[in-house]
Formats: C-alpha cells, structure tokens, sequence
C-alpha cells in the first residue's frame, strides 16, 4: 500500500483535508461530513463546537479511521506527515490508543459491566505492554507492575483510594469518576492527541468544573495535544485555545476563542456566542 505523505507545519500534530463521510442507506446515502479541513496543533486544546447532529462526533470517531456505520467518502488525515487513510486497518489498531485516544461522552457506556474498572485498565495496558514492560519480566512481576500503573495513574487523575476502587465495578462508580477512569486509561498511552467527546455534558456543574481544570492540568504536564467536543459555549470559552465551529457537517469558522467570542464571522457562530454572552 502506498505510503502518501504531506508536509505539516511544526506546530501541526494532526491536520484533516477534505473530509467527506456519508452513512450509506438502502436507497440514498446521508452526507454527514462535508469538504472539512481542520487542524490540531502541539499542546493545544482546540474546541470543536456545535449542535447536536452537527457531525462532531462522527468526525472525532473518523480521526481514528472507526468508521462504521459511516462511510469515509474522500478526504485525507495526516499526523505526523503521514496519511492515515493510507493505512489498513491492522496498522490503525497500532495507533489508536497510541497515537490517538478517544475518551466518548457515555463513560458507563464504554465499560463493559461484567469486569472491575481494574481488570479493564489492565487489559489497555496488556494490549501494549511493549510500552511499559521488558519481554523477560515474569508473570507475577507483570501483574505486580500492571496494578501499580493503574494506581499511579487513576491516582493521577484524582481518583483517591484507587486501589480500593478499581476492584468496583463501573455502575459503582459515579458518572465523573468513570469520565476520570476513561481519561487515565486513555492518557496511559501517553498518546499524542487525546479527543474528549462531551465529557462534561452530563456531569453536575462542582464535577464539571473538577474535570475542566484535570484537563488543563493534563495538556500542562504531559503536553498532549487536546480536541475537546462541546455544544456548550462557557465551558469552550473556559478550556480551549482555538475553536473549530461546525455546522450541518462544515467546519464554518476556526479561529483563537477570543476572536471568536469578540467578533464571530459566519452567522451561526454568533448565534452560538449570543446565547453564552
């Protein structure tokens, strides 16, 4: 398979081109995403901002080549000059994780309710043991040095006793504990992009302000580049950056938060800033 290549700026981690996507349908195919370019540079916060429907988390889901049900029609996606839609399946399953993470808006709904929250963190730190573990460490050293990593690393994100509660299942955990757990699996990986997808829009305003002020805490320690989803305005203005504002399946308007909030250009964008100010 060719390897295509493209140059991107250094300060560039991740730049879309041309995405189109479609959810195929018995008779027509819906266009979800249409002609989007966007781009997320090193150690931003960049929002993605718009309606319900507006095609954010199809795109999220698309940064990471999980297509179906949607269809990637054209388009390209470069990280580290590199096209990832050149790229088979198995060699995604490499980078995500890795180079991408994607922490999705239903935390309870990302756990599968038959396990610990402990057992599921070992098995993302297993799946890629190469990047924490010598191949001659032995079994009980391993699982030794599994549970400490999910200590070290649930404790990192604010979960206090983790070692007590990893051994909980996800439904006895609350829904911002559970967005922390997703956060330190997702951040275990040390991935170059993290892409939160409304990870506060379900969580009570004390929880969604802990979680904003961890996510900022995070982009400080470890550099990680952030794109952070919200239909939410204040909390845009709060966290990010820049902001990528989408409508009906188009980026419309990208630009630094304060020349978006002071003088929004595309009549959709002001009518996003008009309700928050």
């Amino acid at each position: 398979m060719s390897k295509e290549t493209t140059y991107i700026s250094q300060n560039e981690i991740l730049r879309v081109e041309k995405l189109t996507v479609d959810f195929p349908g018995k008779q027509v195919a819906t266009r979800v995403l249409s002609d989007v370019d966007i781009s997320i540079r090193k150690g931003e916060i960049l929002g993605l901002v718009g309606a319900s429907g507006s095609g954010k988390s199809v795109l999220a889901r698309c940064f990471l080549r999980l297509e179906s049900p949607a269809k990637i029609i054209s388009g390209s996606i470069f990280m580290a000059g590199e096209n990832l839609m050149m790229k088979s399946q198995r060699e995604m399953q490499k980078i995500r994780g890795k180079n991408i993470s994607l922490v999705p808006q239903n935390s309870l709904g990302a756990f599968d309710p038959l396990f610990t929250v402990g057992n599921q963190f070992q098995e993302v730190i297993a799946a890629h043991k190469d990047l924490f573990f010598n191949e001659g460490a032995g079994r009980k050293r391993r699982k030794k040095n599994f549970r400490e990593k999910i200590y070290d690393f649930l404790g990192a994100v604010g979960i206090s006793a983790p070692q007590s509660r990893s051994l909980l299942y996800p439904h006895q955990w609350s829904a911002g504990m559970r967005q922390r757990a997703l956060i330190a699996m997702a951040l275990c990986l040390s991935p170059n992009v993290l892409i939160l997808d409304e990870v506060v829009s379900a969580l009570d305003p004390t929880i969604c302000l802990h979680l904003l002020d961890l996510i900022l805490r995070i982009r400080e320690r470890y550099g990680t580049s952030i794109l952070f989803i919200s239909h939410d305005m204040d909390v845009i203005h709060e966290i990010c950056d820049r902001v990528a504002v989408m409508h009906s399946g188009r980026i419309v308007e990208e630009a630094r938060v304060r020349e978006i909030f002071n003088q929004p250009l595309h009549p959709y964008a002001r009518s996003l800033v008009s309700g928050v100010l």
